[in-house]
This record gives structure tokens, sequence and C-alpha cells, in this order.
């Protein structure tokens, strides 16, 4: 792991481990556990069973809890995640099981097993099917219709097939296997499958002839007798499966959640997957219709004490089915052969009639032996047409064999299955063990050796032959009193030294078992009578000739293998492949006999967890160390716990993963004697120390999500403080942005023509459009005042604005006279005491090229209009879009106008660079010549100073520079605002102390001036930058901002200068004006108020405008308010 040597580097640590994974209850692995008895390892089993976790884990060895439901984790996406995955990566399931095998097989070239047992009922056979179906998922990446695809489907076809043919329904299981199975799946050297081997162990052929109440036959029967197709009916004679005795004796003809005509439809596809050709199918129908009709046939008793058959019809039916002669048919089931020898040689022979009870057996005896040799011939046609393509290196072996049974009457059957559990038992503990020790010594691990129960004495003891076992004792009475059941039985007890013929206990590792003795030799037998042999032999149909392969040697002495000889030897052969693979262990439990979801029986899970020997199986796995993982593994899950390892979780440790492994527990302060290092192992002793190692990794996560949670929660603050600032500067622009198009539009028209004011020029005033409050909804203001009065209803005004107008006088020349404009989308409206209208016949704009506000607009068939309006550039563009662009812009010194008697009249525009400000003299205008070079300045915007606030813990600091003007606010604000400027400027000088003259900085182009100082209570308009004072300073005041900051000019040069620092005096040039009266009411008796116009809004506008006093017009730079002559001609005004 180090970085120069190439190793490989652990895996970036992923939180969203603790995040999305489901809620534990109890241990996944119960070498964990703080304590180790039988009830805890149960209590533990039952919180995972109520959790729907029904698998845990004791080391390598897998416990699973049968559901009796589907839990959904079998899905293809389940399979997926559990490959390439090491068995701690996961949750316990059957797939890490599978995957574990298939990955140690192709690593470590070594053959696998997985030995699945448990009691009948425990989902042995499902477990078996999924370990199955991952293999074929993961194994080979053959295409369809390839060698490896054909292998897989074979396989996975092996288990409809077999589950058929060798299943049945029990009080326990309603898909119980009824026989013993060991699949070795066959890999070339590349992990791909090759191959597969079955063999079978002990069917229960007792259940083809009869079964107890509520249980059912092979599976096979029923799925025939119901969904079999019209030509096998015909050709078999097959009804119902309640016509056959060996189907409807014991009362279960159906189950639920199985649906048999479904079940055979798989049955039929895995014949045809497996390559069973049509007429070796037609054989086995043939053959099971054969045993269905042979269940049939009953007996009487005739006179001479012998059987006769009932119904011949039914045995002349027999004889069809199995191509034999009826009489022979007859012979078999009521006749025995029996051949007498003498001095070796042999002697004659007698046919011995049979009574009811010997003929039931016969017939019953002929129906075992067809359906055990249709079973084999079966398995042996799969492993014919799964034979290895190529050459195979290694097994992956799934043992799915019945589980340890105890009933209330245990014969036979049970003996030999609780015989091989027991053998299965026997190796599972010393493959354990073997594997601790040998694990501890390649370590190189000190450990103290634990005592352990072997049950080699239990195995002795049915299978030993000196001193004699209960096999050996079984086949003596049956070759001493063969002729004779009954008195087979009583030498076997005495060869038991048992008193009595009714019991015989044995004390099995899962608890004391009482085997019933009365038909035991007779079942050990398991011969196959001459008569039956002769039978099939002789039998016309080539498919049951091929199940009776035998030839019939009269002349052997040899005694045939009996059935406990048979299953001691598959056993042994069984131990020996098991021995030779690496084992992987499944045990499986019934929670409860009901098949209930929800049900969990603690007195008989608590039975199998002591027989099961789960608790021995926790004290080996934790007799040195409960936990042990490979350094990589180790490093990768625990990488976090160490500052020298880890740096916002990124892996940071350059030495290799052994010395990572110490780092961290010395690090976390573990127990020097809580561990020990391998060599290639990390091991920890006590459960609770990788608890603790746990819970500080969760503790990490959970310490950097508060990080991460603080980090985002100021990121939030901040983004949302600047979404507020964003959102609060666009609202106040959004309305405006069409008004800043118009500012463009406007100095697009002016095209350089015209001399432009300073705060013009750099985009400092911002065109508001209603700067009389027209559009405003407030009841009872000025702007309410003029939209009632001038009729306009509930257009929208495009433009509104206190202007200066010349207005004609009778005998005298025309004087400018405070008026107000307003623009709408149809008209021009020019405003005073009453309102004139018609004037939307505008043909085009006259301006001078100077630096003023006076327009002449020229009307048609009307007076021109002849105003002076300080938004000039603003009212062009208005103008020019009502239009659509046919407006003409005419810029000249001299601009011919029609007078009040459409006569052409001419005014001139003389610049005077004596004055400070436009002065209108008659017919002559005098501009300012202030500025006058300004007039080819390139407009552009200037840029704007990127400001980053600082950030104190996620907030924004509040910026201190003097605030700008609001751009929220309404043109209405904004009128006031210069309304209250123009209140408090005048011509005032101020003087203060003399003090020496500071150098006048150089002129230089026109820059955004800076607004003044705080309070920020209420902003001015943005005006030129101010500039450093000096006290016995002259300063000319320009304008008296309320905010306490006055505009001065000293040296040509403009600035903000404090007005409590300034000492206000009269200027001693020009007395100060005094302020215009307000005009006089219209006389509204003489005509002239215009009737249409008079009521409540003209009272109401005429009363407003009468109280607006010279003081309060804007006094902006540019507006002449001609106060001279007001006070003698304010009589003689036309409001017209």
């Amino acid at each position: 792991m180090a970085r120069g040597g190439g190793s490989k580097r652990p895996a970036k640590a992923d939180w969203s481990e603790s995040a999305t994974k489901k809620k534990q209850a109890g241990v996944s692995d119960m070498t964990l556990l703080s304590k180790i008895t039988n009830d805890a390892i149960n209590d533990n089993l039952k919180k995972r069973f109520h959790n729907a976790d029904i698998y845990t884990y004791i080391g390598n060895v897998l416990i699973s809890v049968n559901p009796f439901r589907d839990l959904g984790i079998y899905t293809p996406q389940v399979l997926k995640s559990y490959e390439n995955k090491n068995r701690m990566e996961q949750p316990p399931h059957v797939y890490a099981i599978a995957e574990g095998a298939f990955r140690n097989m192709v690593s470590y070239r070594e053959s696998q097993c997985v030995i699945i047992s448990g009691e009948s009922g425990a989902g042995k056979t499902e477990a078996a099917k999924k370990i199955m179906e991952y293999i074929a998922a993961v194994s080979g990446s053959g295409g369809a219709g390839s060698g490896i695809s054909g292998i897989k489907d074979m396989v996975l076809a092996t288990n409809p097939l077999l589950e058929s043919f060798g299943c049945a329904k029990t009080l326990r299981n309603n898909n119980s296997s009824r026989h013993g199975k060991y699949l070795e799946i066959q890999f070339n050297a590349g992990g791909e499958p090759v191959g597969a081997i079955i063999t079978n162990y002990l069917l229960e052929k007792n259940r083809v002839v009869g079964q107890i109440k509520n249980e059912r036959n092979f599976h096979i029967f029923y799925q025939f007798a119901k969904a079999a197709s019209q030509e096998y009916r015909d050709m078999f004679g097959v009804s119902g499966p309640e016509s056959y005795l060996y189907t409807s004796a014991a009362g279960c003809l159906d189950v639920p959640n199985i649906d048999d005509a479904k079940d055979y439809a798989d049955t039929i596809k895995a014949m045809n997957t497996i390559g069973i050709t049509k007429d070796e199918q037609a054989g086995i129908h043939r053959m099971l219709a054969t045993i269905l009709w042979l269940g049939n046939v009953q007996f009487t008793e005739d006179d001479d004490g012998g059987s006769a058959i009932t119904d011949p019809n039914i045995t002349q039916f027999v004889a069809y089915l199995l191509e034999a002669n009826q009489d022979m048919v007859s012979k078999a089931l009521t006749k025995r052969t029996i051949e007498t020898s003498r001095g070796g040689r042999r002697g004659s022979v007698y046919d011995v009639p049979l009574n009811t009870s010997q003929a039931r057996a016969a017939r019953d005896g002929l129906s075992k032996a067809i359906y055990g040799r249709l079973f084999d011939w079966i398995v042996a046609r799969v492993n014919t047409a799964m034979q290895a393509r190529e050459a195979a290196s290694y097994i992956i072996g799934v043992l799915d064999i019945y589980g340890f049974e105890i009933f209330q009457s245990n014969s036979f059957e049970q003996l030999c299955i609780n015989y091989v559990n027991e053998k299965l038992q026997q190796i599972f503990i010393e493959l354990t063990l073997k594997a601790e020790q040998e694990e501890y010594v390649r370590e190189q691990i000190r450990w103290t050796p634990i005592d352990y129960f072997n049950n080699k004495i239990v195995c002795d003891l049915i299978e030993a032959k000196r001193p004699p076992g209960v096999f050996a004792a079984m086949n003596d009475a049956c070759a001493t009193a063969h002729a004779d059941p009954k008195a087979a039985d009583n030498s076997l007890s005495q060869r038991l030294t048992i008193c009595s013929t009714a019991a015989s206990p044995v004390k099995h590792y899962a608890g004391d078992v009482t085997y019933t003795i009365s038909g035991m030799t007779d079942k050990n037998k398991d011969q196959l009578l001459r008569d039956h042999l002769e039978l099939c032999k002789s039998s016309g149909n080539q498919f049951l000739r091929t199940l009776f392969p035998e030839p019939l040697d009269q002349d052997s002495k040899k005694r045939p293998p009996t059935a406990s000889d048979l299953i001691k030897g598959s056993a042994n052969e069984l131990v020996t492949k098991l021995m030779q693979s690496q084992p992987s262990y499944i045990r499986t439990i019934k929670p409860n006999e009901n098949k209930s979801p929800s049900e969990f029986d603690d007195k008989r899970v608590l039975h199998q967890v002591k027989y099961l020997g789960l608790c021995e199986n926790i004290r080996i796995r934790r007799a040195g160390f409960a936990y042990r993982q490979t350094f990589e593994k180790f490093v990768e899950r625990f990488y976090l716990l160490s500052s020298a390892t880890s740096y916002a979780g990124d892996y940071i440790w350059t030495g290799d993963a052994k010395s990572a492994c110490v780092q961290i527990f010395k690090d976390t302060n573990i127990a020097a004697e809580e561990w020990q290092i391998g060599t290639t192992k990390a091991f920890i002793r006590h459960p609770e120390t990788l608890w603790a190692l746990e819970n500080l990794r969760e503790r990490y996560w959970h310490n950097m999500a508060s990080r991460i949670q603080r980090a985002w929660r100021a990121h939030m603050a901040f983004k949302h403080t600047a979404a507020r600032k964003i959102q609060r500067f666009w609202l106040g622009k959004k309305e405006a942005l069409e008004l800043l198009k118009v500012r463009e539009k406007g100095h697009d028209l002016l095209g350089g023509r015209k001399e432009r004011r300073r705060l013009s020029l750099i985009s400092v005033r911002v065109f508001a459009g209603d700067y009389l409050g027209v559009n405003s909804s407030s009841a009872g203001g000025i702007g309410q005042l003029i939209r009632d009065a001038a009729g306009i209803g509930k257009e929208k005004v495009k433009f509104s604005s206190d202007i200066q107008c010349l207005v004609p006088r009778s005998m005298r020349s025309a004087i400018p006279m405070p008026r107000s404009l307003v623009v709408s989308g149809q008209y021009l409206y020019v405003l005073s005491a009453i309102v004139s209208q018609g004037l939307l016949q505008y043909s085009d704009l006259a301006m001078s090229p100077y630096q003023d506000g006076w327009t002449v607009i020229h009307l048609e068939s009307q007076p021109d209009l002849v105003i002076e309006c300080e938004l000039k550039t603003e009212l062009l563009t208005v103008l020019n879009a009502i239009s659509n662009g046919r407006i003409k812009l005419q810029v000249n010194s001299t601009i011919e106008y029609k007078n009040k008697k459409l006569k052409p009249t001419q005014i001139k525009f003389v610049k005077n660079e004596q004055i400070k400000r436009p002065q209108f003299l008659k017919k002559t205008v005098q501009p300012t010549a202030i500025s006058a070079a300004r007039t080819n300045v390139q407009r552009t915007k200037p840029k704007p100073a990127v400001s980053v606030p600082a950030r104190t813990n996620g907030n924004v600091q509040r910026q201190t520079s003097p605030p700008r003007q609001s751009q929220r606010d309404s043109p209405q604000q904004i009128m006031q605002q210069w309304n209250n400027q123009a209140a408090g400027s005048s011509n005032a000088r101020a003087s203060a102390s003399p003090a020496p003259r500071q150098q006048a900085p150089r002129q230089q182009a026109p820059r955004r001036p800076r607004p003044p100082p705080p309070p920020p209570a209420a902003p001015g308009v943005p005006t030129p930058a101010s500039w450093a004072w000096r006290r016995t300073v002259v300063y000319e005041i320009l304008d008296k901002n309320p905010n306490g900051w006055w505009l001065g000019l000293r040296g040509g040069l403009e600035g903000w200068i404090p007005s409590n620092y300034l000492n206000p005096t009269p200027e001693p040039e020009a007395p100060a004006h005094q302020a215009a009266p307000p005009p006089p009411r219209p006389n509204m008796a003489n005509g002239n108020s215009g009737g249409a116009h008079q009521g409540d809004n003209m009272a109401r506008l005429a009363a407003a405008l009468a109280s607006r006093s010279a003081s309060n017009i804007p006094a902006r730079p540019g507006m002449n308010r001609f106060q001279q002559q007001q006070d003698d001609e304010s009589d003689e005004e036309a409001w017209d």
C-alpha cells in the first residue's frame, strides 16, 4: 500500500454507507455477541427475523431463517451488488457465500463446496437454488447459444426437474426434499463452467406407496394427473389425482402457493433444456401412469388363504402399460418364486402364494422399484447432458440434503437421514476447528486451544464394524432371519442388547431420538424380488428394460448390498469429496411449524440452535480472536480514525498497510492485549473493541457532517444575503430597464449635435418618465389631480414634467411661464389653470446646439409650442417612441416657429460666456458657455467598482461607503428630492476666516461624482465629487442639500462642503431674488376656462397650481425663473 511500492491504495471512505444502510437489529455476526449462550443466540435471531434480516453470520458460516415470504432480496440489482465484494462489505446474504466460494476458487485455484444443512422446511432447497443462480450469473461470459450458456441453463433447469421428482409436501414443509443431492459444477482454469455432476442420496421411495394424513406424494404425480396433455391422457388413461389411491389416500390434493399446472410446464421445459427426447419423455410418463394404476390394484383372500386380484381389468391395463403378459403381471403380484438349493447346487423351484398383506407389499415393492429406478435414470440422464465439454480444473459443490428429523415414530428412514447429518456435523467441526488452528499458525498468532464435543462416537455407534454398530447388527439380523421380518427385528433387538423390541434410543448431536425397530430389517433389505425383475426384463418396452439393466444371474451366491450399506458408502464418499474442497456453510432454521411469516417460536428455534451446535461454533470461532481482517481491508475501513493516515477523508499514509494498522491501533488507544498483528491480517480479541472502532468511525462521519453543515449554513446565509441584495437591486431596476433603453435612444437621437450637461453624458441621471406621478395610484396627490383634470382615464402616461412654456402676451413679447407637460400614448397635454388638448399632430422638434433646455414643438394647424424642459432628451425620446420614429429633430442656433397668429417668428440662441445660467431676453436665448466643449465627448458607460464583501463567520459584512441613491425610488420621490434641493439652494456665498488658497486640481474629463458622506437618511441626487476645503476660504454655494452637505464652487471647481463648517454671508454683487408671488386664479366667468373643463377636478388642480410659489419650482441648472417680470405682468398672462 506504500505509494512507491506499487500496492493498491485503499478506496476512499464513503459516508453514504451510514446514511443509506438499513437500520440493523441485533448483530450481523454472532461472534460479536457479548454473551455466548443459546438464549443470546436465539434472542439475536429473533430480533433480526422481525426486522426482515433473515441472514446472520458466525464467522464464515451463514445462518438462514426461513421467512415464509418474499422479501425482495433476490433481485438482479441485489445480486449485482454482491459481485466482487468482500464478505464484510455487504450485509449477510446467501449471495455473499456464493461470491466467496467462487472468488476463492478463481483466486486460490482450489475447489469449493457449500454445505447446506437444517431440518425439513428450513429453506435448504431455496438456498441451494440461489447459490446456483448466483454462480450462473457471475461465472463465464458466454453468449446465447454458447457452450457456457448451455451449461448454465442446464444447471438451473435441474432445479424444477429434480424438485418435481424428488420433493413432496410434508407436515413441516410444502416443498420438502425427500432425497439428498450434491451438485458439482465443474469449471475450467478460466473460471468458466464446463459441466456438472449430480449425486443422488437416499430417495424416500416409501412415499410413493403411502403418506401420513395431510401429506402428499411426490409433486410429479399431481402435476401429471392435473396438467397432462390430451395425448398422454388418451395413451395412458390418466385422470385426476383423486382417482388413484397413491395420490388420494392421505387426503391432500392441493397445496397453497403451489401451482401444479405451472410447475408441470416448468418440468417439461426443463426436460427439453436438458435434452430429454420426446420418446424418453413418453417413457417417463408411461412409468408414472404404471405406478398410479398399480396403486389401484386391490386384493381379496381366496379359498386357499392366498390372494386374488379384485378387478382384473386394472391388471390388464397395467400389463398394457408395461407391455408385458397379463398373466405374468398377475403372478408377480400374487405369488412368489422360491428356489431351493442343496449342496451348492440348484434345487427345486416353487411358486408360493402370497396372502393379501404380502400381495400388497409385493405391489408396493414393484411400484417403489420402478420409481426408484426412474429417478436414478433421470439423474444419470441429466449428468450425461451436463457432461464436461473440456477438462475440468476445479469444482464448486452445493450439497442440498435432508435435515435432521425427529418424529413421534422414527424408523429406518430417519436413522439414515440423521446418520448422514451426524457425518456432516463431524466434518463441520473438524474443518472449522482445523481452519481456525491453521490460520493462527499461519499468521503466527498466540492462542489457547478450546475443548469441543466430537460426535465421532455417535457416527461409530451407527456405522462401525468392530465392535458392530447399528448398521452391522441390522445386516446380520437380515442374513440370519431373512424369511421372517418379525424374526429379523427380534434378532436385531437382541444384538443391540435391548430387552424390548419397541424402541432403541440414540444420542445425536441434535438431541435424543427414539427409533422404532419394527420393520427396520425389512426396509434395510430393499431387494428387488426375482419375479419383479423377470417381469421388467421380459417387457416389450425398451425404456422399462433400460431402467433394469442388471442381468438375471440365478447362480450368484453374493449377498446383494442392503440399504444401510448403500447409504453408508454414499455418506463416506460424500465426506471424502467434501474434505477435498474448501467448505462454506449455510445453517438453515425453521422459525415455526405454521409456515407463518410473523411467528417466531422461541422454543422450537432454541432447540434447533442447540442441535446445530451454533454455540460451540461461536466458541471455536472466538477461541482466539473474534475478528480478523486483512491489512488492506482493515486500513480501508478504519484509516479515518488516525490523523497520521487520513486528512479530510483522503488516505495520506506513505508506508505499508501493516504499519498503517499498527498506527491506527495506537492512535485509537486500543489496549495492546486487545489486538495482534499477523503476517497478513489484523486480529481483534473481543467484539467490544470492534464496536468501539465502529463507533469512532460513525462519530467521525457525524463530526464531518456537523462541520459541513456549519460551512453550508454559512454559505447559504451569504448566498441568501447576496440574493436579497440582488433582488433589491433588480426590483429597483426592473421598472427602469425600459426607461434606460429610452435614455440610450435619446443619446442616439441627439447624435452629438447638441451640447450636453455633464450628468447626462456620464449617464448618471435615470430616465424615470413620470416625474409628476400621474401614474401613481395614491388618491389626493398632484398626479391624481392632473389625471382627473386632463381626463386621461386609465391610460398610462409616458412622460410628465414641469416645464417653462413661452406664453404670448397681448401687445407685449412672449415670456416663459411655468406649466406642466404630460405625454400619453395618444395626446400631449400642457396644463396650467386649464387643460389644452388637441396637440397630438406634431411634426418635428427643434433645439439649439447649446447647453439649454429650450425646445420648439412644431404643430400642425396650431401655434407652435415653445417650452423650456430640463428633461428635453427624455421628452424627445418619448415623442419619438410614440410617433414610431417619424419625428424629426432640427438642431440650429436660429429656430423658426409659428406664433399665436400662425405667423412665422424666430428665436435666436446666442452663447454668453459671462452668465452662469441661460437667460431669455425677448426673442433671444443666451445659453451659458460653461462646458461648451463637451459637445463631442464620447459617451461611455462608467465601469462600476467591484467590491467584494468581507465575510465573517458566513455573514456578509456591511459596507461603510456612502450610500447611493436608492434605485427603488419612484419618480415622485425623485422629484421631491430635487424640489428639496432646489428649496435649499441660493446664490449666497459662504465666508470663513482667511487662509491660503489651495491650488486647484488639473481639469480632466468628467467623472462620476462621489455622493456626500452619511447620514444616509435622505440621499440627494448624484452630484459632482467633493474636494478638500480649508478655513478662511470663500466659496460660492450652488446647492444646499437637506442632508447637511452643500455644493460649492471655487476656482472653477465644484465640491461638497459640510454646512456646519460654513458661515453663510449675503452676496454683495447681486441681491437675492425675491420669490415670485403665486399666479392668480383664473376667472371662471370670462369664458376662457373652457366649459368642458369646469368642475371639481379643475378647481382642485387650479388650487394646487396656485399654491405653488416660485420657490417650489425646481431650481435645476439651466432653468430661469424670470422673476423680474412677474410682479407687473401676472394679470396679463394668457393661460391658454
